[in-house]
This record gives structure tokens, sequence and C-alpha cells, in this order.
């Protein structure tokens, strides 16, 4: 376990086990909303990388599952909402609609 509560070390999902890296509670929702986001913008646009989690955009049903669980525990808070204006107004000129509207993880069926 990290000083901040990441840890890594054997897991074991409905569809993987072995070796996992697993973020602090205080970062699940922020990553697993990274990963909604990544995926749909992403979606057919990468041509690599299959792991145990991905094949390349899409998201593997067990780590799908693990990301809404994540999604659902740790809920947007006000430093993601300042960090996604902030990647906005200064960096990308884009959002991630997942932190403006969480509320539409539930209502896509497959990332």
């Amino acid at each position: 376990t990290s000083t901040n509560g990441c840890r890594v070390g054997p897991c074991s999902s409905d569809g993987y086990s072995g070796k996992c890296f697993e973020v602090s509670a205080t970062y699940k929702g922020d990553v697993a909303r990274s990963y909604f986001y990544l995926s749909t913008v992403y979606d057919g646009k990468w041509d690599c990388c299959e792991t145990a989690a991905v094949d390349r955009s899409d998201i593997k049903p067990w780590m799908e599952e693990v990301l809404r669980r994540w999604h659902s525990d740790d809920p947007v808070d006000e430093i993601e909402i300042a960090r996604n204006e902030k990647i906005f107004s200064e960096w990308q000129g884009n959002r991630n609609p997942f932190i403006d509207h969480p509320e539409w993880v539930d209502q896509i069926s497959d990332f």
C-alpha cells in the first residue's frame, strides 16, 4: 500500500484474476469517469492495445463492472469539477461529460 492508499497485489473478479493495481478510494470515481470518457471519445479510433482490462477503447465487462462501482461509490466532488473546468478552459477546450453529468453513466449500457 502506497502513502496515498493505492495498492498492488493479487485480485480476482468475474473474468479476471491476477495482479492488480487498485487506486485509492479517494480517486476511484475520478479514474472510472476518465475511463468512460476515453472509451466514448475514442470508440473505434484506437488500433492498439488489448490488455486484461480493455480491448482498444472497449472496456472489458469485468472491468466495466468495477469502474461502475467506483463511479457510484466515489461521486463527483469539487476538486474533480475544478479539474474538468481547468482542462476545458486552459488546455483542451473540451470537457468530460461524465463529470458534468454523472447520471449519463447509468444511461449507457456498454462502454
